[in-house]
């Protein structure tokens, strides 16, 4: 019998597939008893470690370990958990995932009016809500969302977190919970039949006196949502980076203008099972090594070693142990911390569990990996792992998001915006030899803003690479400053084809736009998401067709409202659109985008971010009529409102 890779992988996906659906069916057969469920999670690291089809046998069963493969897996076959949770199926009269009807009434469920170009979305969000004069999550940072159930929605125990960028203080948090997350504003409605969302929690968790610090990355959570991991950034002169990890109190605590500090801190070698009391909120603060300040390093958590990477601005990588299930600490012997780049900013790193390298970018343009204890692949600069890898990837310009990595394929991701071709997408081999190295050209005429990651769309993940895609916003080519979304490719081995194809344009009128990362969500319809930060180019129409204008459908047309910033949408096909599918404003463009269950009920199906700037009348961006505060913003995922 001949095994040819084709068929191994079928195998393999096969295996998974089973392997997932009876996981299900004994999950929903206990919880008959024991109301046992299958949370989910959804943070920055989901969209940096992806899995597409397990290569062979013994790959998809090293795969079973990692958490994110499930989540991502479950996100993409919706069908299995229905079928393994008949709540889910009493709720399916009141789906709308653009199956059944156009909720929004912008006529983009690919009927009559989408393929003429006339998605017109009303300018309404689900839900804005202040938090606090400057208040946002950051350029490329996103929420953490956690699902109590990935089979349903819940609106007491689903819940949605949020840093703020703020210094934490008796009247400004430093991070944020809000439940009751599928309502409306204005009225009670939605699946929850609530007027807004509700605040779970606002914590201030600034040590006492300390003026200073600002949680500027984004949050990780556990997996059973009782913990949430986040990182505030100290200058050097005041003790640098602290990792907080905050087990929230059940009752719920604090609110946006008077967030409250948690009930019990733990101290060196305390646990949480021992030392934090049931019903309190606690707190563990882990000074970072090194006294460094963290600008732009989010958390990234080794659920199955219950382990966090986090970096630091002088180029530092660190190691935190017993994070969520036992006693936290930094680890500082056995070769760790780990100097990177000296001097240089880090970007979030991504552990991939089979190659067990951790892959890092930073300021300074460089991609570097790390050797952890069991790694096989590359090979130390010196002594034994942990270790820095031999290898760099000196690419120039400079790396701000984190790069991202295909654990099925071995391939390593990443968006320079600042290159010698003011902006290149390049991919390598887990080992970074320069003989996997391809660079494909997006970037502008001059040297413009800093780029981040792109997304995939489904068909790569469930048909295999050489059917899929990676969307990513680069620069107009002709331009020196102006965003445009870029369709890539890559062939049946995973390899990515230098040809960047023709980018959709015209998505902005001026230089010096600036475009937010790019999320992927299948939902009946597969669509990606990203923001603007300013001078939204919308197309000019008459009678339903464009005479004149740019390609950001939905976005204000500036001949009539000054320009702003606008997040934005795509439905995928095989090419790029002639135009975005819908689009609303978002003052100073958005943080990065998470989103929300593939799921059953009104205002269940979502995304969720931040503006970059206070909220204004311009435009509409406003935050449920209130201008001038930063806002946290929930839009559904169809028609963006």
């Amino acid at each position: 019998m001949n095994l040819t890779p084709s068929w191994m992988c079928k195998v393999a996906l096969t295996v998974s597939g089973i392997a997932l659906v009876l996981f299900l069916m004994v999950r929903r057969t206990t919880a008959q008893g024991t109301g046992a469920r299958i949370p989910i999670v959804s943070d920055w690291s989901h969209q940096h470690l992806v899995f597409s089809a397990p290569q062979s046998i013994w790959h998809a069963w090293r795969l079973q370990r990692e958490p994110r493969y499930w989540h991502q897996w479950s996100r993409q076959n919706e069908w299995a958990l229905r079928s393994a949770n008949p709540r889910t199926e009493s709720d399916h009269d009141d789906r709308d995932d653009d199956r059944d009807r156009d909720r929004d009434n912008d006529r983009d469920d690919g009927g009559e009016g989408h393929r003429r170009g006339q998605a017109q979305n009303p300018l309404h969000r689900d839900w804005a809500v202040s938090l606090g004069t400057l208040g946002t999550l950051g350029a490329g940072q996103a929420p953490a969302k956690f699902g109590f159930d990935v089979t349903t929605a819940s609106c007491t125990a689903d819940y949605v977190a949020f840093t703020t960028s703020l210094v934490g203080s008796s009247t400004a948090p430093s991070i944020v919970g809000f439940d009751e997350l599928y309502s409306t504003q204005g009225s009670v409605g939605g699946l929850c039949n609530m007027n807004g969302p509700s605040v779970k929690w606002a914590y201030n968790t600034n040590l006492p006196s300390d003026t200073t610090g600002t949680t500027l990355t984004s949050a990780a959570v556990s997996l059973d949502g009782t913990k949430v991991a986040y990182v505030e950034s100290r200058p050097s002169a005041n003790g640098g980076a602290i990792l907080h990890i905050l087990n929230w109190s059940p009752t719920g605590q604090g609110t946006i203008a008077a967030p409250v500090m948690p009930d019990t801190i733990l101290t060196a070698g305390q646990n949480w099972t021992a030392n934090c009391p049931a019903a309190n909120s606690c707190i563990s603060n882990i000074i970072l090594s090194g006294a460094q300040p963290d600008t732009n390093s989010p958390p990234f958590v080794d659920y199955a070693a219950d382990v966090i990477y986090v970096g630091d601005d002088n180029g530092v990588l660190h190691k935190i142990t017993g994070v969520f299930l036992g006693a936290p600490a930094e680890v500082l012997t056995g070769g760790w911390p780990v100097t990177v780049h000296t001097g240089f900013v880090l970007t979030g790193p991504v552990f991939e569990a089979i190659s067990r390298n951790i892959f890092v970018g930073d300021s300074g343009g460089q991609l570097s990996f790390v050797k952890e204890v069991g790694s096989s692949v590359g090979t130390c600069a010196s002594g034994s792992p942990p270790c820095l890898g031999s290898v760099n990837a000196a690419l120039g310009g400079s790396l701000i998001d984190s790069p991202i990595v295909d654990s099925s394929f071995g391939k390593v991701l990443v968006v320079d915006g600042k290159d010698v071709n003011n902006g290149s997408a390049y991919q390598f081999d887990t080992a970074l030899t320069a003989g996997s190295k391809v660079t494909v050209n997006i970037g502008g005429s001059g040297a413009g803003s800093n780029l981040y990651s792109g997304a995939f769309d489904d068909a790569y993940f469930s048909a295999g690479p050489a059917s899929g895609h990676l969307y990513t916003c680069g620069k107009d080519p002709a331009n020196t400053d102006q965003p445009a979304i870029y369709q890539l490719s890559f062939n049946s081995s995973g390899v990515l084809s230098t040809s960047a194809g023709t980018p959709l344009v015209s998505l902005v009128s001026a230089n010096g736009a600036a475009c937010s990362p790019v999320t992927e969500l299948l939902n009946g319809t597969d669509r990606i998401f990203f923001s603007v930060t300013n001078s939204a180019w919308a197309p000019i129409l008459l009678f339903g067709v464009k005479i004149g204008g740019g390609n950001a459908t939905g976005c204000q047309p500036i001949s009539i409202f000054t320009s702003s910033g606008c997040v934005m949408s795509i439905t995928l096909g095989s090419s790029l659109p002639a135009t975005t599918t819908a689009g609303i404003p978002a003052s100073g463009g958005s943080s990065g985008i998470v989103v929300d269950n593939v799921g059953g009920g009104a205002q269940e199906s979502s995304l969720y971010y931040t503006y970059l700037s206070p909220s204004t009348n311009t435009n509409n961006a406003t935050c449920n009529g209130t201008t001038g505060v930063g806002c946290a913003v929930k839009v559904t995922q169809s028609g963006l409102n």
